[in-house]
């Protein structure tokens, strides 16, 4: 069991401790991207200048990828509540 439990350790050390995953986000108009109004339903202060720069291949929505880009360079936070 030992041995186990110090084989597990370098995983379990290489993932932070206190990540959260990022939160649901509902796609309204099923266009499949977000606009600055969808994610300002889980992000309340997300302004037009955040948003624009979240977009990066400047098409004017959030894509899934670039989403997840801003979760994981902690463009956006985790919201509480």
């Amino acid at each position: 069991m030992k041995l186990f439990a110090l084989a597990l350790a370098p995983v379990l050390l290489a993932f932070p401790a206190f990540a959260a995953d990022l939160p649901m986000v509902e796609d309204a108009d099923a266009s499949g991207a977000y606009s600055l109004a969808e994610l300002q339903t889980v992000w309340k202060d997300l302004t037009e200048d955040n948003f624009m720069a979240i977009d990066t291949n400047a098409d004017g929505s959030v894509d899934a990828t670039e989403l997840q880009t801003a979760w994981d360079n902690g463009v956006l936070k985790p919201v509480e509540g």
